[in-house]
């Protein structure tokens, strides 16, 4: 052992015994100050008390238990997934399977009365009053000409009657409805010795015919403005005045049917029919508010890609070639037209039909410039093809699948 390293141990050693008789002497004086001070002099601070944790929550411990237990956390959480999951895949098949029916009279006779005011020979109008009346209503078609009578009557059911109202003379209207009026009012029989029974007024179901042909704005004459709202707009709000003491009375439903994808997009060349929808939407949205105070609910059915049988058979045969996407079949329409009528308190909007929602949302909130660029702005449109009046009554293609609304020249 060298010099040095002997130098530093003495040092060390001597280091620690001076700071243990420090230690002990400071030890010393406090025992000593704790003897002469009494316990409840300021000076002394009291102990502070030990800190209680909390009681642990609900969630702690069900963490805790999920942690001890994690192969039976992992088993139960697989059961509830699989569980929920089928229960809805169940749920959504039974509604599918579930039978709507209209109610009937202890006799068997049909209680439940649905008028529809509209285009009569519209795919989307003459395909729901025939299912309407395959439910089992008895359904009224407002017709304003002798041709829309007898188009209804060629369809062969028994309680599917036209309803004669001429809109361009109120009075008159007022006289025809009145007899409409009495129906109600009055007993039936089914037969003879069977109990009476009354009509009860169940809904005004309102199918506006809202497809134009695209136009530019400068191309469209005053006359084709006014016809276009007088027979779409005028017509439709005063169908509603006229039903409006019945539907009142009756507490029936209003229901308001228009296609919503274009409108929605607001693109150029449609501007007649934006414009009717607009007008259409704001008095439905009144209309709502104020047969609300009556107990009475309006609902507004917004279109979107739906796939019409009778439509799609005739693209076929023309050789038009089908979407990509396929449109929601129409028994879904339908289904959401007779849950709306049957229904307590029915919801204000019904989307129906693949794009109704999503181009409703994207209408609302994406910027018109974003939208525009979607759609292809810049370009100049031009009209595929014209279209013929007759065509256009008859086929409504344009108002109920995803429309091409322009096209490259």
């Amino acid at each position: 052992m060298t010099d040095a390293q002997q130098l530093f141990d003495y040092a060390r050693r001597q280091f620690n015994e001076i700071a243990d008789d420090v230690e002990k002497h400071f030890e010393q004086v406090a025992g000593q100050l704790r003897q002469w001070m009494p316990a409840d002099s300021p000076f002394v601070r009291p102990l502070p008390a030990p800190k209680r944790l909390p009681p642990p929550s609900t969630l702690q411990l069900a963490q805790r238990w999920m942690s001890q237990h994690r192969r039976l956390t992992v088993a139960a959480i697989a059961f509830l997934v699989t569980g929920s999951v089928g229960t809805f895949i169940y749920v959504r098949s039974k509604d599918h399977r579930h039978k709507r029916r209209a109610k009937r009279s202890a006799s068997g006779a049909r209680t439940d009365v649905v008028v529809v005011a509209g285009a009569v020979a519209n795919p989307v109008a003459s395909a729901l009053y025939l299912d309407l009346e395959r439910r089992g209503f008895v359904v009224y078609v407002v017709a304003g000409t002798s041709e829309d009578e007898q188009y209804i009557r060629s369809q062969s059911r028994i309680d599917l009657l036209p309803l004669h109202l001429d809109l361009v003379d109120p009075f008159t209207a007022q006289d025809q409805l009145a007899r409409f009026r009495g129906l109600l009012e009055r007993e039936h029989y089914a037969f003879e010795g069977a109990e009476p029974h009354r009509l009860n007024f169940t809904g005004l179901v309102l199918v506006p015919d809202t497809q134009s042909a695209p136009a530019r704005v400068e191309e469209i004459s005053s006359e084709e403005w006014s016809d276009a709202l007088n027979a779409k707009v005028l017509n439709t709000i005063a169908t509603t005045q006229l039903f409006l003491p019945s539907v009142i009375e009756q507490k029936a439903k209003v229901l308001l049917l228009t296609p919503s994808v274009t409108p929605a997009l607001k693109p150029p060349m449609h501007a007649v029919e934006s414009t009717v929808y607009g007008a259409l939407e704001g008095f439905a949205s009144s209309l709502s508010s104020e047969l609300r105070q009556e107990g009475v609910a309006v609902s507004h059915f917004k279109l979107g890609n739906i796939d019409i049988p009778a439509i799609t058979a005739k693209q076929k045969r023309e050789g038009v070639p089908q979407p990509r996407l396929k449109g929601t079949p129409l028994r879904v329409l339908h289904d959401s037209v007779f849950d709306a009528l049957v229904a307590r308190r029915p919801r204000r909007t019904w989307h129906v039909g693949r794009g109704s929602l999503a181009y409703d949302v994207f209408g609302s909130w994406l910027p018109p410039a974003m939208i525009g660029w979607m759609m292809g702005a810049g370009r100049r449109p031009t009209v595929v093809e014209e279209v013929k009046v007759e065509d256009a009554m008859q086929s409504s293609q344009g108002s109920l699948t995803w429309e091409k609304v322009e096209q490259e020249a």
